[in-house]
């Protein structure tokens, strides 16, 4: 072994030489009586000791004070510096090169900062590539390429330019919508089924909520081979028992990535379908690909665990190598490809999602019906074109705001404001296609607008 690709999440610190994977283990740490402890023996006691548990040191990497002076370990760089160094004596042995992927949000400052840790460490660098190009190793012709990626806590949005090889175009990050926050949603959905059948709460205490989480790995596992399970739980000698649905912590987990799935909604492109390119991590929770897949115009791909750190590996030749001095390092901002291109599905990807076409739009209480001649939306009225026009009392409205115009079997909005249209309360990327449901808002303060399906006397869709 002579080179290692590392991946720097804080959901995963994962190693790959040639097609092993050497090491993977979470971004966490428990301080105890002056010692840390790392990876998952550290998240197993994250319940029953919290003060002394950490989980952000990665992703606010800097040299400000988070655990209350203990020697040794007083900023989250000191932590990052310690699993680094634990995993690189361990695994390091006969490893002459290490290119590292990085998180596309952290700043030059925290690059700084990574660089002195891996000097201080004696770890051999030679390069580094931000995760999302570092994982696209194929392209996907005929499409848009959007990475989704979750950390510990948030979820990145990384546009990937396709033009030869993959290089990052944009990225967004939703803070506070992560592993962490899923994983609760699932502990939440499981405890509540052991109140509904037993009228026992494990939540109650610190013991009984670290066992949950302790057991929802293998529970999630089981939930995604079958539509039903009963799960069995012991506490104090007590055994309990609880039937869970797939069907129910699907519902119970879209409800908590509707953050993700609206942005997502205002980034699509309607011009050609896109590749939302889905990390393992996030993949394996119930309904989560699904979901995504079910949005117009998307088609969903699942990396296989470690990818960027996979990519580095199968493309070490690819990168220039550096001379280890944090002033002369630079980021390898384009990779090409190393496997054949995506089997990709045109036709699907841009069906008429499960959600539906609208039919009108309304403001207040008076409907509009969409149709493939362009409704304008904006402060005037114009000569010869269906308008409609927005109160002055919202500032902020361009003259030909927005429009929006069946065109085929989708109901596509197109903004031409200087200002933004908001769709769910995020906002369009030039323009997105519309669902039942969906809220339009333009001006400050906002004038909402519903798009909705028309229905028959039965209450059936009646295809308008």
């Amino acid at each position: 072994m002579s080179f290692l690709g590392i991946e720097l999440s804080d959901s995963a610190i994962v190693g790959v030489s040639g097609d092993q994977l050497v090491f993977s283990e979470p971004g966490c740490a428990l301080l105890d009586a002056g010692a840390a402890i790392f990876g998952s023996p550290a998240k197993n006691s994250a319940r029953t000791r919290p003060a002394a548990f950490y989980n952000r040191y990665w992703c606010d990497l800097s040299e400000i004070s988070i655990t209350r002076g203990i020697p040794d370990f007083e900023t989250s760089a000191d932590l990052a510096y310690m699993q680094l160094k634990c995993l690189w004596d361990e695994f390091g042995n006969g490893v002459t090169e290490v290119a590292y992927a990085v998180p596309p949000y952290w700043s030059r400052d925290q690059l700084a900062l990574l660089l002195g840790i891996t000097q201080e460490a004696g770890i051999p660098l030679i390069g580094l590539v931000e995760i999302p190009v570092a994982a696209t190793r194929r392209n996907y012709p005929d499409y848009e390429l959007i990475h989704v990626d979750a950390g510990l806590h948030s979820i990145s949005l990384s546009r990937v330019n396709q033009d030869g090889a993959a290089s990052l175009l944009e990225h967004e990050t939703i803070k506070e919508l992560g592993l962490v926050a899923m994983e609760r949603s699932c502990a939440e959905y499981m405890a509540r089924r052991f109140l509904d059948c037993n009228r026992f709460d494990p939540m109650h205490d610190a013991e009984s909520e670290q066992s949950i989480y302790d057991q929802l790995d293998s529970w999630i596992a089981l939930l995604n081979r079958n539509n039903e399970a009963e799960l069995n739980f012991t506490y104090k000698g007590n055994q309990f028992s609880a039937e869970v649905s797939l069907a129910e912590l699907r519902q119970w987990l879209q409800r908590r990535c509707q953050p993700l799935i609206q942005s997502l909604r205002a980034k699509v492109s309607v011009a050609k379908p896109t590749a939302l390119q889905i990390s393992a991590g996030l993949a394996i929770y119930p309904g989560i690909a699904e979901t995504l897949a079910d949005l117009p115009g998307c088609d969903v791909f699942i990396l296989e665990p470690g990818a960027a750190a996979r990519g580095l590996t199968h493309r070490q030749e690819s990168l220039p190598r550096n001379s280890g001095s944090s002033g002369n390092f630079s980021i390898t901002t384009s990779l090409p490809w190393d496997q054949p291109s995506a089997d990709v599905n045109l036709e699907r990807a841009m069906a008429t999602s499960a959600g539906g076409a609208p039919s009108h739009l309304v403001l207040d209480g008076q409907a509009y019906r969409l149709s493939d001649i362009p409704l304008r939306i904006g402060a005037e009225a114009a000569a010869g074109e269906y308008s409609l026009v927005i109160d002055a009392r919202h500032k902020g409205v361009s003259r030909r705001h927005c429009t929006i115009e069946l065109s085929g079997e989708r109901v596509l909005m197109n903004d031409h404001s200087r200002y933004g249209t908001l769709l769910n309360g995020h906002r369009v990327n030039a323009a997105a296609v519309l669902q039942r449901g969906d809220i339009i808002s333009v001006g400050d303060p906002a004038c909402e607008l519903k798009l909705i399906v028309e229905t028959g006397p039965a209450g059936q869709d009646d295809g308008a």
